[in-house]
Order: structure tokens, then sequence, then C-alpha cells
């Protein structure tokens, strides 16, 4: 089959030809229709030091994807061949202290689909019977493909309970846009968005976002201090990894707010203890999604909110370079690759 490989410790990857997975017991082969790229894709093309650290070559990348079951390994009892799913991408052990209190998704024994095992940039893979979501059959392929991530906002948004609040998110990227649409959904009073490019603002506000501020245009803590007579937000969602973000949102949230560590910064960021303290500010820290919670509510969400906006470009898997090219100017936000194509 076609896959995207990482092969050498340097920027890029290659299309290869390599050998077709097999299930074995427990396990499910899937066709895949669409995958789409995200920033941990880009670390690891950019090959920068989390890539460095973590990944072990030679490994096919991606991890977001859609397609159909082609083939089910023994004692596999609730999927059949047919079947339109997608996956849960944090492969948990189920049997450590975290996965018994029901917190899989931080699973100590985890395992990454495209960092610690084969990947979706390929015509097929090979995923545990466990971790299998099936898909409603009028949700398109390239939707479907990106509904990781989608849970990744939706678990955000309910870690940050904004029900009646006046959320401001810094990061325009895909899971920070995903976010202005659910927070919206969720009932949040009022919802603001930091970002750099116009592009995206503007695709912000028409996912919901009453205000959408250029960074670099204006000071997104006095504007947010000017929408709410001095205060500061009630929740504020760092979701860029930036230094400078995460320092703004620790100013702009208000005494007794709420902040959410989302985003991954490249280096250690400084904190200011004392700003934390005196605020008496909740700082929560969210990855990945609940195993199942979160995707039986992306579930429901996705019956209400259009995301086909967010997919900007489509190209055949083949053209996997195109898509990391336009992603790493910022001139996309979502790219779908269809190894079919």
């Amino acid at each position: 089959m076609k896959a995207v490989v990482k092969t050498k410790p340097e920027p890029g990857a290659e299309l290869q030809e390599v050998d077709a997975p097999t299930p074995g017991p427990g396990e499910v082969l899937i066709k895949i229709a669409a995958t789409s790229i995200c920033g941990t894709d880009l670390h690891i093309y950019e090959w920068n030091d989390w890539a460095k650290s973590r990944i072990r070559i030679p490994q096919i990348m991606g991890h977001e994807f859609a397609g159909y079951v082609e083939e089910v390994g023994a004692e596999v009892h609730t999927v059949s061949p047919g079947d339109y799913v997608s996956a849960e991408t944090h492969i948990y052990c189920g049997k450590c202290f975290l996965c018994h209190i029901g917190k899989a998704h931080i699973c100590r024994n985890v395992e990454i689909l495209g960092v610690d095992r084969d990947g979706s940039f390929a015509e097929y893979i090979v995923v545990p019977e466990r971790v299998v979501w099936k898909n409603a059959l009028d949700l398109p392929p390239k939707v479907a493909s990106i509904r990781e991530p989608f849970g990744n906002a939706v678990h955000a948004i309910k870690r940050a309970q904004v029900a009646g609040k006046r959320v401001l998110i810094f990061g325009d990227g895909t899971i920070g846009l995903m976010a202005c649409a659910v927070a919206k959904a969720l009932g949040a009073y009022s919802v603001w968005l930091v970002g750099l490019v116009k592009r995206r603002l503007e695709l912000a506000r028409a996912l919901g976002a009453d205000e959408a501020v250029n960074a670099r245009a204006a000071d997104p803590v006095a504007q947010v201090r000017k929408w709410t007579e001095g205060l500061g937000a009630d929740v504020v969602l760092e979701m860029a990894g930036a230094e400078a973000a995460f320092r703004q949102a620790l100013e702009a949230v208000r005494p007794g707010g709420r902040l959410i560590a989302f985003g991954l910064p490249p280096r250690e960021v400084p904190l200011d203890i004392p700003q934390l303290v005196f605020k008496e500010v909740e700082v929560v820290g969210v990855v990945g999604r609940h195993i199942f919670g979160t995707w039986e509510q992306a579930t429901r969400l996705l019956s209400r909110l259009d995301l086909s906006p967010l997919v900007t470009h489509e190209l055949p898997l083949s053209e996997f370079q195109l898509g990391f090219e336009k992603l790493l100017r910022r001139a996309a936000i979502k790219v779908i690759l269809y190894p079919g194509e």
C-alpha cells in the first residue's frame, strides 16, 4: 500500500510502498477514506525537539481519519466489515489506575496513532476494536476525519464550564476555531477569539465568535478589559501554544476566573505565580478527549454545527507535501488527504 513515512531524522517525509497491515486478535483493519493533517503531524514533519525525543523511525504518520472496516481479527464482537468508522487516537491499556477510574485519555501506558504506532497517512490502518467509533452514514468523510480534533475542542470547552460566561480564546488554529462554535453551542454568554490571520478571524466570527482580535493590531488584554469594564474574562482558553499568549491569558482572566491550558509551547513558559495567587485563578490542564463521553457529546454537536468551512484544501495522498507546505505558511486551515486518489 501507499503510505507517508517519516524515514530520516530531518525535516520532511516520503511516500513509500509498504506492506499493508493485517489485524490480529481484537484488532480491526480499516480502509482509509479520508485523513487530515494536524499540528502533531507538522511537528513530526518539521522534526522539532519534541519529535526528535518521541518518534522512532521509520514511522507512518497521521492519526485523524475516517474509513470503512475491511477485515476484523479474532475476538472482535462489536465491529463488522463495511462499518463506517473513525477512531480514538489514544490507544489506552484498560488496565492501569487511570483507566480504572475513568481517565483512560491520560492512561499511563497510552500509545498514540502516528506517533507511537503506524498511523493513518496510508491506504489502510489497524487499530484495536476498543477505540473504534461508528460514524453516522450521512457524515461526509472529510468531516468525519476531523472528529478527533473536534473532540479536543469539545473536551476543553466542557472543562471550561462556559455556560452563561464571557469566554476568551487565544489561538486561531483549527481547534481554537472549533472552540468558538462549541462554546456558543454550549451556552457561553459571549465568545471572543484572539488570533493573527485575517481570514481565520473572519471564520471565527462565522463560527460563532462575537468579536475577533488581531493581536498584531491591538492589545487583546486591553480590549477584553474594555469589553468587561476592567474586570476580565470569566474563562480564558490558551490554545495557541505561545508564551506571549499564555502570559496575556493570565492577565486577561478575571480574579477568581478559570484558565484552560491546552496549547503546547515549544519550550518551558515562566509562570507569574504572584499574579496567579492573588487573582486566585483556577488553572486546568486539558488533553485529548474523555473516552468516550466526549465522542458522545461531539456526535450530538455535529448534528447542529457545520465544520466544513474549516476544510480549506483537499488533496490526494500523493500531494501530501503541498498540504504540509500550505499549513506551514498558514495558507490553509485544515488539509484533507485522500489515499484512494
